[in-house]
């Protein structure tokens, strides 16, 4: 009894990280994510950009400063509502610093870039309010 529950939660253990949310996914449309990635690999001193298409939201590039190239590859996918960053890094290992720090620069770019969107909604609905609440003249 003590084998098949300790089986059990072994089993249980390696199978929880698969049925997990991916870490990448992003709920914005992948066209802004797309934007936000090329972004960041447009920087010449940290990535050198082999292919990049535009239509199927693919590239391939290397990173800058390694010691071994590799080539890396990111790919979007759409799903649920959102975008899904699909990276194939060639470095292995739990402590990925390329992919981390890929991630973070495309996050950073990402927010940069939405605060740089214009709310012409709010703006309007606020203008809209005032008109109203003005008196008469």
């Amino acid at each position: 009894m003590f084998r098949f529950l300790v089986t059990s939660f072994l089993m249980l253990v390696a199978v929880t990280p698969a049925l997990a949310k991916p870490r990448d996914f992003y709920s914005v449309p992948c066209n802004d994510l797309w934007a936000a990635v090329t972004d960041t690999l447009d920087n010449p001193g940290n990535y050198a950009v082999m292919m990049m298409n535009d239509r199927l939201q693919r590239t391939s590039f290397f990173v800058i400063g390694d010691l071994v190239e590799y080539t890396d590859k990111v790919a979007l996918v759409t799903r649920d509502g959102g975008c899904l960053m699909k990276a194939d890094f060639v470095e292995l290992g739990p402590d990925n610093p390329d992919f981390r720090q890929f991630r973070h620069r495309v996050e950073r770019s990402l927010a940069k870039m939405q605060a740089e969107k214009p709310k012409p909604a709010a703006a309007e609905a606020g203008q809209l309010k005032e008109s109203r609440s003005a008196p008469p003249q």
